[in-house]
């Protein structure tokens, strides 16, 4: 607003009060209309984003019911968990199966020979002489190693191998009578073993071409070339039920149907696969409290007290009253190309309350599920027409991406803005209002100063006249 600190002085009116009052009672009504419009409009806004939460979550429940395995819970045991450990999925047919694991899989494991290097050898500083170092693998993948005259050392061939390689390791050791280097395979089977060790060098003196190695001609301590074999690459062996099972690793994923197996040990053990009881209770107990949550944030957002006036943030929406609409009807409505006992809700003791928010009648639920566990599983699974789905269908309605809330919000939000325009808009109008004010009220003063100034004169001029009498 305007300040002018002369207004008023010629009159002697407080002419900058007088223009803050009726700028203030022009303002008061306009102000009023956009303050309650803005506060409406966001009291829809934080409902509705209540209603979306709350449809949300009662969303990722009945996503799960849509699926077999929500009502189906696959437990296994093993009698000799030190043998192995099982894994079963929820496809897994229920069944018991003898197990022998005659051969463990493991990895390959190379060190150089005692007296490769000799003794003065230094593992950082001795040059073992440019030139290429190639690993062939069982599997006919090579992986190659070049050294250079800058960097020769075993540790550097170390350091290259540990950084370049997908399937090997090198460690260098001091077993006490000099360095050597170990090569231990990263995976365990046959497949990834090191069959060769191919060098080149320029040199034929340079150590580097005592590193060659071929699996083929092993003597009978395991050694070629400048390298000693410790320790084997080997298959893991299994029987299934005296089925004979071969896999490079000891994680067995297909042996037995829907069932993961962790091998740790050669033996005998079972395996047995069973259903774990009451999944299916569980998960319709789950929807039940899910949809009773959200019924009940339904239920304060739509309430109204007639006694203290209060109302609940959308109370009267019309959105508000879809939702109730449309889950109700999902509710009630029988799941299409069911036959037999089990063909709705009601069917389960599943029930609406008068508040909206549903019983469960657990006797009912128990015999349903005694009689016939797959229609009740039906009942919720069942493509399109099921409960999971259909229920889903009305969630992701009001709130997918270009849902009914969303485009609601969007709308709001843009009438939100609408209103910050109108506010700056009032500000201007107020302004220039304040200017014709304190314009008019500038010249209403200037008029009684000079007003005053004629008077005064008029004063003098008579007391001068008198006092010549």
């Amino acid at each position: 607003m305007s300040t002018i600190s002369s207004l008023g002085v010629g009159s002697g009116i407080d002419v900058r009060g007088l223009v803050d009052q009726l700028v203030a009672a022009e303002r008061e009504p306009w102000e009023k209309r956009l303050t309650s419009r803005q506060q409406d409009i966001e009291t829809q806004i934080s409902g509705l984003g209540r209603l979306k939460e709350g449809l949300s979550q009662f969303g990722s429940v009945v996503a799960d019911l849509k699926y077999s395995w929500s009502f189906r819970g696959i437990e296994s045991k093993v009698s000799d968990e030190g043998v192995l450990s099982a894994d079963a999925q929820s496809n897994a047919p229920v069944g018991n199966y003898e197990v022998r694991v005659d051969q463990l899989a493991q990895s390959q494991r190379l060190t150089t020979n005692e007296d490769l290097f000799g003794a003065d050898f230094s593992p950082g500083t001795t040059s073992l002489g440019a030139g290429d170092v190639t690993l062939t693998y069982a599997d006919g993948s090579t992986e190659t190693f070049t050294l250079t005259e800058e960097a020769d050392t075993l540790q550097d061939l170390r350091a290259m191998i540990n950084a370049e390689s997908d399937k090997a390791r090198a460690e260098v050791v001091d077993d006490g009578s000099g360095y050597r280097m170990v090569l231990t395979t990263t995976g365990t089977g046959e497949e990834n073993a090191i069959s060769g060790i191919g060098v080149s060098n320029a040199d034929p003196a340079a150590l580097l071409n005592e590193l060659a190695f071929d699996a083929a001609s092993m003597d009978g301590n395991g050694t070629s070339g400048g390298f000693t074999q410790l320790r084997a690459s080997q298959d893991a062996v299994l029987f299934v039920d005296g089925l004979q099972i071969t896999r490079s690793t000891n994680q067995v994923a297909d042996a037995i149907d829907g069932v993961r197996l962790e091998l740790t040990d050669v033996g005998t053990t079972r395996v047995s696969v069973s259903e774990k009881y009451g999944v299916a209770k569980e998960a319709i107990q789950g929807f039940v409290e899910a949809y009773n949550s959200l019924r009940a944030t339904i239920n304060e957002l739509g309430a109204y007290d007639p006694e203290t006036g209060e109302s609940g943030l959308l109370n009267g929406d019309a959105t508000l009253r879809g939702v109730q609409t449309d889950l109700a009807r999902t509710l009630g409505e029988a799941v299409e190309g069911m036959d037999g006992g089990i063909r709705a809700l009601a069917d389960l003791g599943i029930t609406t309350r008068r508040d909206g928010t549903l019983e469960l009648d657990e006797q009912k639920l128990n015999e349903a599920l005694a009689t016939d566990p797959e229609a009740v599983e039906e009942l919720f699974t069942r493509a399109d027409t099921g409960v999971g789905a259909r229920m889903d269908s009305v969630v992701k309605q009001y709130t997918g991406w270009d849902s009914i809330l969303n485009i609601r919000n969007q709308s709001l939000q843009d009438r939100l803005e609408g209103i910050d325009e109108e506010w700056e808009d009032l500000n201007r109008r107020m302004d220039r209002y304040e200017s014709r004010m304190i314009a008019q009220f500038s010249a209403m003063d200037a008029q009684v100063a000079s007003l005053n100034k004629t008077s005064e004169f008029l004063d003098n001029q008579l007391a001068a006249l008198n006092s010549g009498k």
